[in-house]
């Protein structure tokens, strides 16, 4: 097979691909949640570029001219893409505005710059690519991708990492372990990017096979986490006086200190009744609730918790919720209980929520675990 057949390969497989596993998601999904913003960034970003390379190499120079201007601005849509989908995941509050639509000026630049090409000077320009050379065009839309990977990512991992703290902190039910696949997702894209920018700079024409190849691969995760993954809204309860994610770490460093044997006795305390009242079994449970249930600042449970037990407060309660599971599992013999039904009477909201808190927690699936009893 030569250089340009396997080109022509990789970008057409690729298309189906992407197709294909968009089509899967919408399906499986029925369009619920993010899924929408999921298929946008398997398609746009990716299949008019992949369009455009095939013309190109197959010669089909009308449709090359078509697609020249759509492939080099449709490109800058990925990052703004991956960005809104983070935050519809963890803001499902989020909404659309006009002022939005500034994401799309990167996008608007390369439009213009190439529809000022005249029709001779955009087939020129796509003659002197298949040599493997970058135009200047090129050189503008491959400078505004990096410059779009190092903002959108630097405001995406501190976004996520504000939000993960404040879930932990905060979370009414395992939302955090629903929603963890999307930063390892986010960190799998940077990976990829960077992969991508020093082929791209040892060799330019990496650009026509190589982002294809990495991109399907990034996409089977995206597709197969946002299916096996169920829409759960992030619900955080606040307390009558509002405490915010951004002030909250101020705050506690601002709290008088607590000594071991203090934290201690508020898990103590908090431990018995979780256990007595059997909190741990209500989906709706959060830390504002519960410290407001036992007569505890919230700040004051969360310090306790995270430093003499070395757990966060949605851990405190999965362990116990895991430890009921455990109970119902040696049951299931002389119940009508199954391994598929247990998961609402330990107070988890679904069954792969259970499943995937049960994991973490001891390191097997319930049925193996049940198995080795």
């Amino acid at each position: 097979m030569g250089y340009e057949n396997f080109i022509l390969t990789v970008n057409s497989s690729s298309i189906i691909i992407l197709m294909v596993m968009a089509a899967i998601l919408l399906t499986a999904t029925r369009f619920r949640g993010e899924s929408g913003y999921a298929a946008a960034i398997i398609v746009v970003p990716n299949v008019p570029v992949y369009l455009y390379n095939m013309s190109r190499m197959l010669g089909w120079h009308d449709f090359s001219l078509f697609m020249f201007p759509i492939s080099s601005s449709v490109n800058t849509l990925l990052m703004p893409l991956l960005w809104l989908f983070a935050k519809k995941n963890f803001e499902p509050s989020f909404k659309l505005k006009p002022i939005h639509l500034l994401h799309l000026l990167p996008g608007l630049i390369c439009l213009a710059l190439c529809l000022s090409l005249s029709p001779e000077q955009r087939l020129a320009s796509i003659r002197h690519e298949m040599t493997g050379d970058d135009t200047l065009l090129g050189d503008v839309n491959t400078i505004i991708i990096f410059l779009q990977m190092v903002i959108y990512f630097a405001v995406i991992f501190r976004f996520l990492h504000k939000k993960k703290k404040a879930i932990r902190d905060t979370a009414s039910d395992a939302e955090w372990v629903q929603k963890e696949w999307i930063p390892v997702f986010e960190y799998l894209f940077a990976a990829l990017f960077v992969i991508v920018m020093v082929c791209y700079a040892i060799w330019p024409r990496t650009d026509a096979w190589l982002i294809q190849i990495l991109n399907v691969i990034a996409m089977f995760y995206l597709v197969y986490n946002t299916i096996a993954h169920p829409v759960m809204p992030i619900v955080q309860v606040v307390e009558d006086e509002p405490e915010t994610a951004d002030t909250s770490e101020v705050e506690t460093s601002a709290a008088p200190a607590m000594d071991e044997q203090q934290m201690k006795e508020v898990c103590e305390k908090a431990s018995q009744y979780m256990a007595e009242s059997k909190a741990y079994l209500r989906p709706d449970i959060s830390l504002a609730l519960f410290a407001r249930e036992i007569n505890i600042p919230q700040r004051t449970l969360s310090r306790a918790i995270n430093g003499s037990l070395g757990c966060n407060f949605f851990e405190f309660v999965n362990r116990m919720r895991i430890e009921e599971a455990k109970r119902l599992l040696c049951d299931l013999r002389t119940s009508d209980f199954n391994i598929d039904s247990i998961y609402s009477d330990c107070g988890f909201r679904s069954r792969s929520t259970f499943f995937m808190v049960f994991k973490k927690m001891t390191g097997m699936s319930p049925a193996a675990w049940l198995e080795g009893r």
